[in-house]
């Protein structure tokens, strides 16, 4: 182990490679709340990951990219790489060159550059660099003095050597000079490991250009560079049609379940004749709602027909015939569930008001607990049986298997940063806990539910009857 972790080969006089992995790396994390001051604590472990099952390698001599929006865990996954977090609090592997990473080992031969520049504003750039690089080499001030002028070189900062880094009311060095002097203040010991936290961030493009044209220089001297980038999805288009589509199917499934509601006036009507009817032995109540059931079966059919046919090419969709059909069997399977659950409560509810209002209370209790909003990890462990009850989490699944999943999923990329896809539509999925093999049995929970909730109102409307006539 000892000769994997030397700085310096002492046989050829090169730097150490380094190759680092994590394998299924899962970090929660834990907080100590102070609720009474002094008094006690108690500890918090939130159910979501912050980090779950990531894999990654990266690999000498390259720039690694870890990419995601605002809150995505990309500075957490650094930490830890660079050892900041430690690795008790984590589950899964980091393996440096082959073997567990000894952190301690690892934050001597790596440099760490964090977002915020945490420089000195009166002191020069020359300065600042000179002082980091004494603390690195124990106060031998020639050889600071020397590596300090190899890196004003190499940063291409020897115009501003003697200005001031400066701050918001002082003005020194510009935003890409003062990026690049914390980058020095983390190269004075010639790691051979950078890890930068959103190293462009804040600059403009020319700026960000230098940062990103010095990194490639630093990789193929260095060792590795490894990074973290905020990837805004408005400048990504790819990005930006995935969340349109996705909301899109939100949009699909609330208006199709809202518009059920209409058929209550109708039910309750119908209710009223029926009651009358069965309690004088016209026909049996089984008989009602079996014949209901079949006549609301084509015409359903043809207003999910209505509904998919424009929408699905307009929209962009999967442009493959078996994708129209699967998207309008669940369209058609949707507005079966809503209208079974509008006969249900219409043989429960006393009138018009108290439908209406219980459905729409219903129906916001099942798009909330849908998974769409909140994640199931998220819930609250007594509202847990809200999620596989909710008439949306089913059919969203459904729209999300059909357009991304298959073997055009494997081709399809959803997400791209500088030209290279970061995320394919399989991938996607995984990371929603979908599996292709839910298309068909979400189908048969459907079916379910319709069933179900025929079933129920048919055994309310019984009872009432029975209670007439007796």
């Amino acid at each position: 182990m000892e000769l994997l972790t030397k700085a310096q080969n002492t046989m050829t006089g090169k730097k150490t490679q380094y190759r680092i992995k994590t394998k299924k790396l899962c970090y929660r994390l834990s907080s100590t709340v102070d609720q009474f001051k002094w008094l006690f604590k108690r500890e918090v472990t939130p159910k979501a990951y912050i980090l779950k099952n990531v894999n990654f390698e990266a690999r000498p001599g390259e720039i690694t990219a870890i990419a995601g929006a605002s809150g995505a865990g990309k500075t957490t996954l650094l930490e830890i790489v660079a050892g900041m977090i430690p690795l008790s609090s984590t589950a899964g592997q980091v393996i440096v060159n082959d073997q567990p990473m000894n952190a301690q080992h690892f934050r001597r031969v790596s440099g760490y550059v964090t977002q915020e520049e945490a420089l000195f504003p009166l002191l020069t750039v020359e300065e600042t660099l000179l002082y980091s690089a004494r603390l690195r080499f124990h106060g031998v001030h020639q050889k600071a003095t020397a590596r300090v002028s190899e890196l004003l070189r190499e940063l291409a900062l020897q115009h501003v050597a003697d200005v001031r880094i400066g701050s918001e009311s002082n003005r020194g060095i510009s935003g890409g000079e003062k990026r690049r002097v914390s980058i020095g203040v983390d190269l004075v010991h010639d790691p051979a490991v950078l890890l930068l936290d959103e190293p462009t961030s804040g600059l403009d493009s020319s700026s960000a250009l230098d940062v990103a044209l010095l990194l490639k220089t630093m990789a193929s001297t260095q060792g590795f560079v490894l990074g973290t980038i905020f990837m805004n999805a408005a400048n990504d288009p790819r990005r930006a049609k995935l969340q349109t589509q996705i909301g899109f199917f939100a949009f699909s499934l609330t208006f199709l379940m809202s518009s059920a509601t209409e058929g209550l006036p109708i039910y309750l009507q119908e209710r009223r004749i029926l009651m009358r009817e069965t309690s004088r032995g016209a026909y049996r109540i089984s008989s009602y709602v079996i014949s209901n059931t079949l006549v609301f079966l084509p015409f359903l059919l043809g207003v999910a027909l209505l509904y998919a046919t424009p929408v699905y090419w307009l929209v962009g969709l999967r442009r493959e015939i078996d994708g129209f059909l699967y998207f309008s069997l669940v369209v058609w399977m949707v507005i079966l569930m809503s209208n079974s659950l509008v006969a249900c409560f219409s043989a429960l509810v006393p009138n018009f008001i108290m439908g209406t209002s219980l459905v729409a209370g219903l129906m916001g209790s099942f798009f909330l607990f849908s998974g769409f909003f909140i994640p199931k990890e998220d819930i609250p462990s007594y509202w847990t049986f809200m999620h596989y009850l909710s008439l949306f989490k089913y059919p969203l699944e459904c729209f999300l298997i059909n357009e991304y999943g298959g073997e055009q999923g494997r081709r399809r990329c959803l997400q791209s940063v500088g030209g290279d896809c970061i995320l394919y539509g399989d991938w996607f999925l995984m990371q929603q806990g979908l599996k292709p093999s839910q298309k068909w049995i979400n189908l048969g929970i459907m079916l379910g539910f319709i069933i179900g909730y025929r079933w129920l109102g048919f055994l309310i409307l019984w009872y009432r009857s029975y209670r007439i006539s007796k």
